[in-house]
């Protein structure tokens, strides 16, 4: 709003596949998304990389170590979103070891290594119940709302699985200046995200 004080904003928070549909009714003007994303007369402007990280109980072992393998996460209890979540994909293709994780779960008499959860916000209080270690992007780690002494953070050993998170708007937009402006505030608040992600400090709740 510092940005473009006058210019009236409308945020909606909800599934790719239904934002998708929004943009090419015209109900949303642009859609922040992560790539690949491929629609007919939809222009797309990268904003940034957006590495994952694994969330987990502060007293889990994991938390002892300073990076995380996918393997040694593929050993573990695994929060994950259920399927048709684009999240969910993102994290299977970007980290290989998980997807025999994921595949034993359907094979009958081996044990579940996976559980799914309906949001990020779900699975955050799955983990903080003990139930099990999540792989979030950093804007949603970041985001958390726990003690440092309930959940913890720790990074990927390289190489990092990560996404990257664009801007679609149509080609028949009429208003360009509209879309300088949201891929600037959304190149800030990914600054303000960088900093909260390098201060290991977690919010306190009442």
């Amino acid at each position: 709003r510092r940005a473009a004080p006058e210019m009236p904003l409308y945020i909606e928070e909800n599934y790719t596949a239904n934002l998708r549909q929004k943009l090419r009714q015209s109900e949303l003007d642009a859609i922040i998304i992560a790539l690949p994303f491929e629609e007919a007369e939809v222009l797309t402007l990268p904003l940034y990389d957006e590495p994952f990280v694994v969330l987990l109980p502060a007293g889990h072992p994991l938390a002892k170590k300073e990076h995380i393998t996918g393997a040694e996460l593929a050993r573990e209890q695994l929060l994950l979103l259920g399927p048709g979540h684009c999240f969910r994909d993102q994290v299977l293709e970007s980290c290989p070891p998980l997807v025999e994780a994921v595949t034993r779960r359907a094979d009958v008499g081996s044990p579940s290594l996976v559980t799914e959860g309906s949001s990020l916000e779900t699975i955050r209080h799955m983990v903080a119940s003990g139930l099990g270690i999540t792989v979030l992007p950093l804007s949603a780690a970041t985001a958390m709302q726990y003690h440092k002494d309930v959940l913890v953070t720790r990074p990927f050993a390289p190489p990092v699985p990560s996404r990257t998170v664009a801007l679609a708007w149509r080609v028949t937009f009429p208003r360009p200046k509209a879309i300088d402006v949201l891929s600037l505030a959304a190149g800030q608040c990914r600054v303000i995200e960088k900093a909260k992600a390098d201060t290991p400090v977690v919010a306190e709740t009442d």
